[in-house]
């Protein structure tokens, strides 16, 4: 995952976290200006790094599909955790 990525994923889990507290914020007021800078956040990364990201994560950003844009880049996280580049062995005798 690029770097560009990697902050993208960090805003999206942010603003997902925000999202899942809404139902039990203590001040709805609150909760709504750490909503609010959480989408901001977002759309400015959006177009930040609209031409550094994967183009199937920028087609979920600019669809507002933040829950489909987080999987995916979680899943992209995941399978380079698990087989990165750098530990992979040649095969070739």
């Amino acid at each position: 995952m690029s770097s560009a990525e990697s902050r993208l994923h960090s805003a999206l889990s942010e603003y997902l976290t925000t999202v899942r507290q809404g139902s039990s914020a203590s001040s709805q007021a609150a909760w709504s200006e750490k909503l609010k800078s959480s989408m901001v956040t977002l759309e400015k990364l959006e177009t930040e790094l609209g031409s550094k990201i994967d183009p199937r994560v920028r087609h979920f950003m600019e669809s507002k599909s933040y829950r489909k844009a987080h999987d995916y880049l979680a899943t992209l996280l995941a399978s380079k955790l698990a087989n990165p580049t750098e530990t992979r062995q040649n095969c070739r005798a």
